[in-house]
C-alpha cells in the first residue's frame, strides 16, 4: 500500500470508532490493487517461461547462435 493510504488508514483507526467502512474500503482498493498486480506479473511470467523454452530448444538444436539475430545482407558479408 502505498504511505499515502497506509497514513490514512492509520489515521482512521487513531480516529476511532464509527470509520469502519471507510478503512474497509481502503483494505479492498489495496486488494484489488495487488491482484491486478499479481495478474500482470503471471502474464510475465509466462512470456519469461516462453522465452525460456525457446532459448532451451535452441540450444539443444545447436543453432542458438541465431536467435533472434538481424539477418545478413550480402553487403553485410
Amino acid at each position: 500500500m502505498p504511505i499515502r493510504g497506509i497514513r490514512r488508514y492509520a489515521e482512521l483507526v487513531a480516529a476511532g470508532r464509527g470509520n469502519e467502512e471507510q478503512r474497509l474500503d481502503l483494505i479492498e482498493s489495496h486488494q484489488d490493487q495487488v491482484l491486478a498486480r499479481i495478474a500482470e506479473l503471471q502474464e510475465n511470467l509466462k512470456l519469461i517461461a516462453h522465452k525460456v523454452d525457446v532459448y532451451r530448444g535452441r540450444l539443444a538444436a545447436g543453432d542458438a547462435d541465431r536467435l533472434w539475430a538481424p539477418a545478413r545482407t550480402p553487403a553485410d558479408r
